[in-house]
């Protein structure tokens, strides 16, 4: 049973994108609850939900290629 490189490959790619994600979601969330304190504005808290969201769908994208990578049944 051998590791499908290229896989691989694409699924770490994967994970670096959601990395940053997942920094920068709590942030925008949490400056986006105090805007919402001070000034009423919904964007921010908008933004930080959808940035979330996004990292974990590339998350779970990218370990589900990884896995395939590894546990090919080919």
């Amino acid at each position: 049973m051998e590791t499908n490189k290229n896989e691989l490959i694409r699924g770490l790619k994967y994970e670096l994108a959601a990395f940053p994600l997942l920094l920068l979601g709590p942030i925008l969330i949490t400056i986006g609850f105090k805007a919402i304190k001070h000034q009423n504005n919904y964007l921010w808290l908008i933004a930080g939900i959808v940035v979330a969201t996004s990292a974990i769908i590339l998350g779970f994208i990218g370990i589900r290629i990884i896995l395939n990578a590894f546990f090919n049944t080919k």
